[in-house]
C-alpha cells in the first residue's frame, strides 16, 4: 500500500484538522507546520464573530468612515493625490489620442460647437485639478524649504483656503474667453 498522490489543495480531511487544530499522520510525516485553524472555521465551531460580541455586551462596532470627520489636512491631501491622478489620466488620454492620429484641437472645436452649454462646466473640470495641485504643490514647498506653517491651526487654514481659492480660480477661469 503506497501513499495516496499529494495535492496542492488541501482535502476537506486536512480542512476539518486544521479547524480541530489536529495534525494528520501524512502531514506529521512530511514535517510541514500545521496551520493552527482557519478563522471562519474556527470561528463557526467556537469563538462568535467580533459584531457578535459586541451585540453581545450592548457595545457599538468600530465607527466607519460614513460617521467619521476627516480633518482639514487629510481631505486636502486627498484631494491633492486625486487631482494628480486626474492630470495624469488626462495627459496620458491627450497623448493617446494624438498617437492615435486624433486632432485633438478639433475635437474641442467640435466640442464647443456640439454642447456651448458645457463648455464652462469642461473648463472648470480642466482647471479645479490643475489650480488645486499647483497650488498644493506651492505650500508644501514653502514648508519644505521654510519649516514653518506646520502648526495645526495654520495647516487647517491653509487646507480650507486652497480648497475655495482654487474652486475661485478655477470659475473664473472657467467662465473667460481666450
Amino acid at each position: 500500500p503506497g501513499s495516496p498522490p499529494s495535492s496542492p489543495f488541501p482535502t476537506p480531511a486536512m480542512l476539518a484538522c486544521r479547524a480541530l487544530r489536529v495534525a494528520p499522520a501524512s502531514m506529521a510525516r512530511a514535517r510541514v507546520p500545521v496551520i493552527s485553524a482557519m478563522p471562519a472555521m474556527a470561528r463557526g465551531l467556537s469563538t462568535p464573530s467580533y459584531t457578535e460580541r459586541m451585540e453581545r455586551t450592548g457595545r457599538p462596532v468600530s465607527p466607519h468612515l460614513e460617521i467619521y470627520k476627516f480633518p482639514a489636512a487629510a481631505i486636502s491631501s486627498i484631494t491633492t493625490r486625486i487631482t494628480g491622478c486626474v492630470l495624469t489620466a488626462g495627459t496620458s488620454a491627450i497623448g493617446i489620442l494624438t498617437l492615435a492620429g486624433a486632432d485633438v484641437p478639433g475635437l474641442v472645436s467640435s466640442f464647443q460647437v456640439a454642447a456651448p452649454v458645457l463648455v464652462p462646466v469642461a473648463k472648470f473640470a480642466v482647471a479645479y485639478p490643475l489650480v488645486y495641485h499647483w497650488g498644493s504643490a506651492l505650500r508644501h514647498t514653502y514648508w519644505d524649504v521654510t519649516c514653518q506653517g506646520l502648526h495645526i491651526d495654520t495647516v487647517r487654514t491653509t487646507s480650507y483656503s486652497l480648497l475655495i481659492g482654487s474652486g475661485a480660480i478655477s470659475a473664473g477661469l472657467a467662465v473667460m474667453s481666450i
